[in-house]
């Protein structure tokens, strides 16, 4: 979707997991319309490069290393945005994913209670309480947008990552509960949960000769997504022309939400192209 119309002056926004990929893409997008960043991640060279690139459209960006699965790291994370930027309007909650932690993918019967932890405190615990804290500055200042970056496998079944899903699907419903008790403050929170997205996390799990090709053909629309697809939601859901838009969870999923036993006639009629590349 096109970003032109929405603006972002003067907006001071918190992106984590702002290094690479979506994370990148959403911090570039806010600063391209015309606002002020604070990127937190683990990797500060990677941090500094994306400053780079924002400073270079004449936004201010601020680098904030932070392991966002530790959640003291998180909090101390918010509090030196909002004194550095002097305000805190958009949080975006970008960090998650699996746990470098056995049995945090596979069947759940393999699953362990360490996986468990990781999973639940990288994807649901540090952005819940960091959200709190952004809120408790937002609320003094007359409002804010809090968006968290979920997964469609956290509202579709997710068989080889169940941890991960169920811990998706807790932070969704967290989405929606926090729209309630915080609308009362002008905070309004929403979610886009993302289907596959083409990212260096991603990208060796693409490598096999057809594979991007066979990926791309589950999909309705004949590709996989760009993080540049995230990022257009993300400003969409965190503007003020989303002001009555709170409490909902967006599936930026090339249409895979609508698919049905129909899509395998789509898939013999609407083949994906010779010779494809995203």
């Amino acid at each position: 979707m096109s970003t032109d119309a929405f603006s972002y002056e003067g907006k001071k926004t918190i992106v984590t997991g702002a290094g690479r990929g979506i994370g990148r893409a959403i911090a570039l997008s806010f600063a391209r319309l015309g606002g002020d960043v604070a990127l937190a991640a683990r990797s500060k060279d990677e941090l500094e490069a994306v400053a780079g690139e924002i400073e270079r459209m004449g936004r201010k960006a601020w680098v904030l290393p932070t392991d966002m699965s530790d959640l003291d790291q998180g909090l101390g994370m918010i509090a030196k945005a909002h004194k550095a930027m002097g305000g805190i309007d958009v949080l975006v909650n970008n960090a998650g994913g699996l746990a470098h932690v056995k049995g945090s993918a596979g069947p759940l019967e393999d699953a362990t209670p360490e996986a468990f932890e990781a999973i639940y405190r990288l994807n649901v615990l540090v952005p819940f309480f960091v959200s709190m804290r952004a809120a408790g500055h937002m609320a003094k200042s007359g409002g804010g947008a809090i968006l968290n970056i979920v997964s469609i496998d956290g509202i579709s079944p997710a068989p080889g990552e169940g941890l991960y899903g169920s811990a998706k699907a807790a932070l969704v419903s967290l989405t929606q509960t926090l729209a309630i008790e915080l609308g009362q403050h002008n905070i309004r929170v929403n979610g886009v949960a993302p289907a596959l997205i083409d990212t260096q996390l991603v990208a060796p799990y693409l490598v096999k000769e057809g594979s991007r090709a066979q990926r791309a053909s589950m999909y309705p629309n004949n590709r996989i997504g760009v993080p540049e697809d995230i990022a257009g939601a993300v400003v969409y859901l965190c503007s003020d022309e989303a002001d009555w838009t709170s409490g909902q969870t967006l599936a930026v999923s090339g249409g895979q939400q609508a698919a049905t036993d129909v899509t395998w006639y789509l898939r013999a009629t609407n083949p994906v192209p010779k010779g494809f590349e995203i």
